[in-house]
């Protein structure tokens, strides 16, 4: 049964103001580093750091101070720096930063508490607990990585949390996903102590070969799109990040879709809205830009020309493409609009 439309926008509303709540909180720190760089205080704590080496003792330097001290060969006692403004959010594509923690709280309120309208009461705090885990572990594995990004930080003008991801957002919204699929597929949030017989799979017909062939197919069809769209400056010239997402959407499509044209006819309504809903957002973050002028959209952004050169304001397009193609398929599956097309059936008197 598909969800009501009421409970979709609902659902969609929740998820959107989640999102950007999270991203507030790491604007909010962006905005205390202002024009100055946060570096490792090493007179406090065990070096620098705290909780067993996680949490860094920070203080604020000016950032000519710190290019002084450490570009400079006589000088023994370098600043580690920890970040600078920008680091976290990443406002300058906040476009990009926005749809991953946007999949994450869709994974969280729709796949795993079953919101807004399959929310079993006797499940609901098991499905909490889960979250709380996902959160726990998202955050130690996150800081546990900025402390080796910092342990092995061989330039002296690097940054600790723009080595260990670009934008520390991307960072701890990617693990959110990534724990929650996992978490999910380990059946944590529903889980029973009753075991559950295994069904026998001597007589499946495997349909291997086909699903092979068109596996390979589509992975072909987004390497050749993703080449094109670097030859012409539509995606980042290290392919691999937009490249990673694009067989992310690839995998998720065929296990949602079927994995041969003859299924995906018959599911239309998802398929469109994940165009439609894809084709829609691209100019809302565009308008989102103009409007703040720092938000930036990934595509056709002043904010990046005036950054890498007007010949690069469109790196960001291929990941906003792959992003939004990945929420609303998802989307589609949490409304439970993603299935086949019923056929109606005369009949007979």
């Amino acid at each position: 049964m598909p969800m009501k439309i009421s409970h979709a926008i609902l659902l969609l509303v929740v998820c959107v103001v989640c999102a950007a709540f999270n991203m507030q909180l790491f604007s909010g720190l962006d905005e205390m580093m202002g024009d100055q760089y946060w570096v490792i205080d090493s007179t406090q704590g065990d070096h620098g750091w705290y909780a067993m080496g996680l949490l860094p003792h920070v203080k604020k330097v000016p950032k000519d101070v710190v290019k002084a001290a450490n570009t400079d060969p006589a000088t023994k006692e370098k600043y580690i720096i920890y970040a600078q403004s920008g680091d976290f959010a990443g406002t300058s594509v906040y476009g990009i930063c926005f749809g991953i923690p946007l999949i994450m709280y869709l994974i969280w309120f729709a796949f795993i508490i079953g919101f807004p309208d399959r929310v079993d009461p006797y499940l609901l705090p098991r499905r909490i607990f889960t979250i709380a885990v996902i959160i726990g572990c998202s955050v130690i594995a996150n800081l546990f990585l900025m402390r080796i990004a910092a342990d092995f930080a061989r330039d002296p003008m690097s940054r600790i949390a723009n080595v260990a991801g670009n934008h520390a957002s991307l960072l701890f919204h990617n693990a959110g996903i990534w724990f929650a699929i996992l978490f999910s597929a380990l059946g944590t949030h529903g889980h029973s102590s009753n075991e559950v017989q295994a069904p026998d799979s001597r007589n499946w017909q495997t349909q291997a070969n086909e699903k092979f062939n068109w596996m390979f197919t589509m992975l072909g069809i987004v390497t050749v799109l993703e080449v094109a769209l670097v030859k012409n400056k539509l995606a980042l010239p290290d392919a691999a990040v937009d490249y990673s997402v694009w067989i992310i959407w690839v995998v998720i499509f065929m296990r949602m879709y079927g994995f041969s044209p003859k299924y995906w006819v018959k599911r239309p309504t998802g398929i469109a809205i994940m165009a439609v809903g894809t084709l829609l957002t691209l100019p809302l973050f565009y308008l989102l830009e103009r409007a703040t002028g720092t938000l930036g959209a990934g595509f056709a952004s002043p904010i990046l020309a005036k950054a890498l050169g007007a010949e690069n304001q469109n790196v960001g397009l291929s990941l906003m493409i792959s992003i939004y193609l990945v929420f609303w398929m998802e989307f589609a599956a949490a409304i439970r609009r993603n299935g086949p097309v019923k056929k109606t059936v005369a009949q007979k008197a």
